[in-house]
């Protein structure tokens, strides 16, 4: 009995085997294109999957830049994942994008998928990046969004 009491407790508190403490918890636009072809195949005709190849090579390494340019944790991480991919937007998708936790929107919003559908949210995930000191502004993000709705 103790023994059982062990082993569901160690089942509870330990990592999932499928995402280690060391995983990252971005997947990338890869991973969402076999579920989202056309959103997929339509981003990467933006500027937004171009972002990082924008700047120059010196800008390219600093977390600053990345952190609008590259997709990841910058400027307190690392932002591995090159241009402003789905994530991005959407929110680290390792715990959401299996297909069954995807098919259950509070699920997937409950394990970190962003909810994008008013204005004032989608405001607030473009203004970390179009903001008034870059060349990006003025930025009128419900303009934005009718350009790439999906």
């Amino acid at each position: 009995m103790r023994r059982s009491i062990a082993l569901v407790t160690l089942w509870l508190v330990a990592p999932s085997p499928a995402r280690s403490a060391a995983a990252s918890p971005w997947v990338g636009a890869d991973a969402c294109g076999p579920c989202h072809e056309a959103i997929t195949r339509s981003w990467r005709e933006t500027a937004h999957s171009r972002a990082l190849a924008s700047l120059t090579r010196a800008e390219a390494v600093l977390p600053r830049c990345r952190g609008c340019h590259a997709t990841g944790d910058a400027p307190a991480g690392r932002s591995d994942l090159p241009g402003v991919q789905c994530e991005a937007c959407h929110g680290a998708g390792a715990e959401y994008a299996p297909d069954d936790v995807m098919r259950d929107r509070t699920l997937a919003r409950a394990l970190g998928l962003r909810d994008l559908s008013t204005p004032g949210a989608r405001a607030a995930v473009c203004a970390r990046c179009h903001r008034a000191r870059t060349r990006l502004a003025p930025f009128d993000p419900e303009s934005a969004w009718r350009r790439i709705a999906h």
